[in-house]
């Protein structure tokens, strides 16, 4: 009699043994798939930069990217930069070049167009000084649905 209590019973016989047994293994099952899905690698936020005429662009990238960060700046990688810059703008044009190879020496990857950045990044950091093309720059970013940031001067004139 008792050899048969231990067989899975027939849906009118449900015996409490296997019954526990039953949602103990499913629990178990439930259990290592939660396991197994918390070791996965998440991978991190890749972040692009537009603007590279500010120092902002390296402090902001030697702290995102810095291999101790915690917290939230550790989900997140600095990945590519558009350089920009306004060339009637001295304080643009004369430290783009500069912060733009410091960029490129920290393994940043530089692009051509905001198009080709949107392309390898989830998420845009506006940095430009000058802040008369900052609606034009994020224009595309929010077109193409990537959350943005943008550092000071949020926009050139009240209606921008």
């Amino acid at each position: 009699m008792h050899a048969e209590r231990n067989k899975a019973p027939c849906a009118t016989r449900w015996t409490r043994r296997w019954f526990l047994g039953l949602g103990a293994g499913v629990a178990l099952a439930a259990r290592r798939k939660a396991l197994e899905a918390a070791q996965t690698v998440r991978k991190p936020l890749r972040a692009g930069m537009i603007g590279l005429d500010t120092s902002h662009v390296i402090a902001f990238t030697q702290a995102i990217n810095n291999p101790k960060a915690t917290g939230e700046l550790a989900d997140v990688k600095i990945v590519a930069g558009y350089p920009g810059g306004s060339p009637d703008v001295p304080d643009s044009w004369n430290r783009v070049k500069k912060f733009t190879e410091q960029l490129r020496g920290m393994g940043v990857e530089i692009v051509d167009s905001i198009e080709a950045l949107l392309e390898k990044v989830d998420c845009v950091f506006l940095e430009s000084v000058d802040g008369r093309p900052h609606l034009a720059q994020a224009r595309p970013v929010l077109a193409a649905r990537k959350p943005l940031f943008i550092d000071k001067p949020m926009a050139a004139s009240l209606a921008d």
